[in-house]
């Protein structure tokens, strides 16, 4: 009951403007589709064409694109997938609230009986798993949320890439043996000044089997942060 409301007051904070910007199409190679808002179809997308905050584009394989805004122009590898409106920087007590929120969500919810109910169940429902490509396993929609989440890194939305990857494991929790995006996501934690979040990520990474180039750069991140 306590989680129930502390999630209902938190989507409360959330009912506020998305101040993504516009985009602008201004290249395509191969297969690249656009998702309108609540719309479940995928359509083309072309040169001119234009990516409101509400949509979602995809990029197939061997497929990349361009897209620009007033401000920004951004480069989408193959199979990569992204939400428009994660194209945008939050200032830290927004991404604080929304980190927070996306923390609940992730702690395993119970039924009368105490039986675990996955939050992904939760949340998506059976009507919501048509986010998937049609074509492909739910699995690599979320190998695609992830490379989207490292576009949102490459182009320094930090805030952003987190919530991605986060909710993305959330979602499809095996891809959290993805050990490169957790290493990106405590790299993010450190771009926005969060010292003892990115610890806390280099930290659990620490207890994986990394490799030995992947415990390097956790080891010598934590020791570095710990001297600050």
């Amino acid at each position: 009951m306590m989680k129930r409301i502390v999630t209902a007051v938190l989507l409360g904070l959330f009912a506020i403007p998305v101040f993504a910007s516009d985009f602008t199409v201004k290249s395509v190679k191969g297969v690249v589709e656009v998702r309108r808002g609540v719309n479940e179809e995928w359509k083309n997308l072309k040169a001119g064409d234009s990516l409101k905050p509400e949509d979602t584009m995809r990029t197939g394989k061997g497929a990349t694109a361009l897209i620009q805004s007033v401000s920004k122009k951004l480069s989408v590898p193959e199979l990569t997938m992204i939400d428009i409106s994660d194209v945008r920087n939050l200032t830290q007590e927004e991404f604080l609230l929304k980190l927070a929120m996306e923390n609940i969500l992730s702690v395993p919810q119970r039924n009368n009986e105490e039986t675990i109910i996955p939050s992904a169940t939760v949340l998506r429902g059976s009507n919501m798993e048509k986010d998937a490509l049609e074509a492909t396993r739910p699995f690599d929609v979320g190998t695609m949320q992830l490379q989207g989440a490292k576009v949102l890194f490459d182009n320094a939305f930090f805030g952003t890439s987190i919530l991605k990857t986060k909710e993305t494991f959330r979602i499809y929790p095996e891809l959290r043996l993805n050990y490169e995006a957790r290493i990106l996501t405590a790299q993010a934690f450190e771009k926005m000044r969060l010292t003892n979040e990115a610890v806390a990520e280099y930290a659990l990474l620490a207890k994986e089997d990394l490799t030995s180039a992947q415990q390097k750069i956790v080891q010598g991140s934590i020791e570095r942060l710990k001297q600050k």
